[in-house]
Parts: structure tokens; C-alpha cells; sequence
């Protein structure tokens, strides 16, 4: 964990997650990465069975404009989707204190059956961004996780079973996917070794606690 890479947080980004409120219980990776650094705070999206994509939008927008310092934005399930609508939406002054998005398996509107949610956004992120998929993800093909990276003009994280990211899929805290979000968060923060990383087809990260590789296909 690279809890020490911010010692002075006036200057450093903060990180904002956005969970999935079905995966948000004991052994979530977002609360524990909050608890355990002092650079991750997590947004409470609340528990609404019928997600409106406006309330979402809201509750982001005032806490990105509340926050005082760059952001980093992590969503996972429905807390990415609701970046992505975020940024859709948006005014493009809205986005310069934004430093980059880690979105990991984005909720597809259909498959969770959020009429509010859909259609899917498909505007370029403003912002350097990398979407993270598993290759057992029953919700979201890993080649349908790769399309919608290309979509929205972000880098591609493959993770191999990882299934939904959540509690239930046996990632525990997920220590490989906050080493990812340190290197690339070093990445954003080097102009050239970012865009060598958004033109990459793919990241390729293997099982839980293998340790991420980048590979060029």
C-alpha cells in the first residue's frame, strides 16, 4: 500500500470512490481502501433499488466541487457508470480539477435493468481514464469491457478472475487494483508515459494477488 506517497495533501489529489452499492458490504475493497489510506474518502450514492441517474450526477458534482483539491475518481459497477454519465453531462469547465477516472467493470444499463441509467454513455472521457474488466465477469464480457474503453477513449485494465469485483469473488482487499491505481496515477502524472499507456490495447493483469504486468498484444 502507498499510503506515503501523499505526505503533503494540500498539494496531492484526493481520491474519491464511488462503489456499487450491490457490492458495498463487509470485505468491500473501497472501504477498505478508505480506512487504510489517508489520500481515499468513499461518496455514499445511497441504496436505492431504482437508481435515478440525476441524483447520482448530483451527488457527484457536489462533492467533486466540495472536494478542494485534484480528484481522482474510482467507480466500480454503478459508481462508474454514474462518472461516466457525470462527465457526459457536464460542462467542459467542469472537469479541470478532475486528474484521472479508474473505472472497474462499468455497470451496463440493460444488464441491471436501470431504465434511468441507459442508454450507456459514449462521449470520450475529458479526463485520462482506464477501465478495468475480468475475464469471468458475468455481467460485463471482457470483450464488451474493452469496447466500452474504446468508446470512451480510456486505457484497458484485463484482469483474469476477478469475476465482479466484489466481496463475493474472492479479490479480498484487492491489493492488485490498488497498485494499479498507484501506477497509473504515476502515469496521468507523466504526460509522455501517459500516452504511451492510453494508446496500449490492453493492461494485462493476471488472478488476485499475482501482481499487474503490462503487455502489449
Amino acid at each position: 500500500m502507498a499510503t506515503t506517497r501523499y505526505e503533503h495533501p494540500s498539494t496531492a489529489p484526493m481520491v474519491l470512490m464511488l462503489p456499487d452499492p450491490a457490492s458495498d458490504r463487509p470485505g468491500y475493497w473501497q472501504r477498505h481502501w478508505a480506512a487504510s489510506r489517508m489520500d481515499c474518502a468513499v461518496l455514499d450514492l445511497g441504496t436505492s433499488a431504482t437508481p435515478n441517474r440525476n441524483s447520482l450526477v448530483g451527488r457527484l458534482d457536489q462533492a467533486v466541487h466540495r472536494a478542494g483539491a485534484p480528484v481522482v475518481l474510482v467507480g466500480h459497477g454503478l459508481g462508474a457508470l454514474t462518472i461516466a454519465w457525470w462527465a457526459n453531462l457536464m460542462s467542459g469547465e467542469d472537469a479541470p480539477g478532475i486528474v484521472a477516472a479508474l473505472l472497474v467493470a462499468p455497470a451496463d444499463p440493460q444488464e441491471i435493468e436501470a431504465v434511468e441509467m441507459a442508454p450507456l454513455p459514449c462521449s470520450v472521457l475529458p479526463f485520462p481514464a482506464l477501465v478495468a474488466g475480468s475475464d469471468d465477469d458475468p455481467a460485463l464480457p471482457i470483450e464488451r469491457a474493452f469496447s466500452i474503453a474504446r468508446q470512451w477513449g480510456a486505457g484497458f485494465a484485463r484482469f483474469d478472475g476477478c469475476g465482479g469485483f466484489g466481496p463475493a469473488d474472492g479479490i479480498g482487499f484487492w491489493p492488485d487494483g490498488e497498485e494499479l491505481l498507484d501506477r497509473f496515477i504515476d502515469l496521468v502524472d507523466d504526460h509522455e508515459a501517459r500516452h504511451h499507456l492510453l494508446n496500449l490495447p490492453e493492461w494485462r493483469l493476471s488472478a488476485p494477488n499475482s501482481g499487474p504486468a503490462l503487455l502489449r498484444r
